[in-house]
């Protein structure tokens, strides 16, 4: 219970601000017991896990410019906007190789959160599990997303991103652990409204009654979980580190200036915090 936890959230492409932060990290030998990533934050916490240094960057901030990356072509010739096959294929097994020796030889625990297609609710796979399943599908469920993405298959049952179920998983952290850090990839004071898009997500989900209640209550859940973390920083228990407004980019941004920027901004904003966060642990 008194062990140190760091929770990523997902957001595409916004990830860049968290690889520059865990770059940071991974330079100053700062690791975490246990390190929990939803969608692109498992992406990202997988390379942390697996102390690859500089490789997020090149994963996440500088090949989605690549056009086998993502796009409209993929989405209608795939069904997904991001090419699950170069991103969770080819890039790490031939382009920018994936070190998963290290990454299990790390004794940090790694779960990733996903979403069940049948039930709605939250399924985390351990790093147990996740080394039976294989690490490529185990990310790619908790990174498709509704409607940019076909649901995964692993072993017969089907998942889609995890952020649907619980964007930012504090409460399982919490019964983990007695404190925890957060990293997000949205503003301080962000707050998710109703989703625009009811009618489609009904028409294309409708037969999944379960999962399509968990999706269109989304964002009341997700703010729930941004006031729970504000309140848990506010008793001392939770370290949160967010992004500034002006570096806000979407989950699918083209612009590699712009992501490049956000990347740059998580490593000198943990530079910023560092004494923070080593205060932080070390109270833990």
């Amino acid at each position: 219970m008194d062990k140190s936890c760091i929770v990523l959230e997902g957001g595409g492409l916004r990830g860049a601000f968290t690889s520059g932060l865990l770059e940071y990290l991974l330079e100053r030998d700062v690791c975490f017991d246990r390190v929990i990533g939803v969608s692109a934050g498992a992406c990202v916490g997988a390379s942390f896990v697996s102390g690859q240094k500089g490789r997020n960057r090149k994963v996440n901030v500088e090949y989605p410019s690549d056009k086998r990356y993502m796009g409209l072509r993929h989405l209608l010739t795939t069904g997904s906007w991001f090419n699950m096959k170069f991103v969770f294929g080819e890039l790490p097994m031939r382009i920018v190789p994936f070190d998963e020796e290290a990454f299990y030889k790390n004794p940090a625990e790694f779960d990733v959160v996903t979403t069940s297609l049948n039930t709605g609710k939250s399924v985390v796979f351990t790093k147990g599990e996740i080394s039976e399943t294989g690490i490529d599908k185990v990310l790619i469920a908790s990174s498709s997303i509704p409607l940019l993405s076909r649901p995964a298959d692993i072993r017969g049952s089907l998942f889609l991103d995890g952020g649907v179920s619980d964007s930012i998983p504090v409460k399982y952290a919490f019964g983990l652990h007695q404190k925890v850090v957060v990293v997000l990839t949205r503003p301080r004071g962000y707050r998710k409204g109703k989703l625009r898009n009811a009618a489609l997500l009904k028409m294309v989900f409708g037969k999944y009654p379960d999962f399509l209640l968990t999706l269109l209550h989304r964002n009341e859940e997700y703010n729930k979980a941004l006031e729970f973390c504000e309140e848990m920083e506010r008793d001392g228990k939770l370290f949160i580190i967010a992004p500034l407004p002006e570096f806000s980019i979407g989950r699918t941004e083209k612009d590699l200036e712009k992501r490049m920027s956000l990347y740059h901004h998580g490593y000198n904003l943990m530079s910023q915090k560092a004494g923070e966060l080593a205060q932080f642990l070390k109270a833990v």
